[in-house]
């Protein structure tokens, strides 16, 4: 009897050792990029996202999830509990790591830096009544100059990555929804088992959208 629950006992141990080791690495293509303590805080990030996921949609496999979530978002029917209960001690935590400015960039900073852009700005901005209420759009998006962006963009040979990726580049600020929709529609099922797919649906249409409701 004695052996057996030691049997039992160690048993136990070393399944609570593994689950509690289990680590899950959504970054394989960027540690080249990112220094260990980021790496591990977008390793964070998409954990916190992917429990979201598991609690909004808690009968689908984890790929149809991250499927659905896309669905969700591309058809304006954004879950809002997951949208609006992200961790904010997270939250606070991503916005003042060294990461977050490798990421995401304000949207002034990268579009009014080519003067012929702001003229042109100005130049539309004259036809309203008044020009003191003329404002720059200004809202954090995706650096396409930034160190996440460049990662990724020579770190991959998904076709569909990289015509998203072509897109944000182009396309500064176009609608979360239209690229989640163009995720949506273009990605076929198995790739939602990518961890660099995870890894761009929570960095880009989870936390990006977080930023743009909370500024």
């Amino acid at each position: 009897m004695k052996k057996i629950a030691i049997l039992i006992l160690i048993t136990i141990t070393s399944l609570s050792c593994n689950k509690t080791d289990k680590k899950i690495e959504y970054t394989n293509n960027l540690k080249n990029c990112f220094s260990e303590n980021e790496i591990e805080i977008l390793n964070e990030a998409c954990t916190l996202f992917e429990s979201k996921l598991n609690e909004h949609y808690p009968k689908e496999s984890i790929g149809i999830k991250y499927k659905l979530y896309l669905k969700d978002i591309s058809s304006l029917n954004e879950p809002i509990d997951l949208m609006r209960n992200s961790p904010n001690d997270f939250s606070v935590k991503l916005r003042n790591s060294s990461v977050f400015d490798k990421i995401w960039v304000k949207y002034s900073e990268i579009y009014y830096e080519d003067d012929s852009q702001e003229v042109q700005a100005i130049t539309n901005s004259s036809h309203m009544e008044n020009k003191t209420d003329y404002e720059p759009k200004d809202f954090y998006v995706i650096n396409p100059k930034g160190a996440y962006f460049d990662c990724l963009i020579n770190n991959q040979k998904n076709e569909y990555i990289n015509e998203y990726l072509i897109a944000i580049r182009d396309i500064l600020d176009i609608s979360p929804n239209i690229l989640a929709s163009g995720f949506y529609e273009s990605i076929p099922d198995k790739d939602y088992d990518d961890k660099t797919v995870r890894l761009i649906i929570a960095m880009n249409l989870y936390y990006e959208i977080q930023l743009m409701i909370n500024d």
